[in-house]
């Protein structure tokens, strides 16, 4: 049987695939990989309903890691 996560993560491979979203990906030279990653840090951090630093630290830890990949990658 799937966990949550497992079909999450399913659910946005799908949406990833779609013809819209592909050209969004396209058009703004996005990297599938980053944008993967970042979920998955959002993924971790989901129980945010139980107590609100949850999602403060879920969306801090998704912007750094966007952040910091974007940074290595120009240097």
């Amino acid at each position: 049987m799937k966990s949550l996560n497992d079909n999450l993560r399913e659910e946005f491979g799908e949406i990833l695939k779609t013809p819209e979203i592909q050209e969004i990906i396209s058009s703004k030279k996005l990297e599938i990989e980053i944008v993967t990653k970042a979920f998955e840090k959002l993924l971790d951090n989901k129980y945010g309903n139980e107590d609100s630093s949850f999602v403060e630290k879920g969306r801090a830890e998704f912007e750094t890691f966007i952040i910091n990949t974007i940074k290595t990658k120009l240097h």
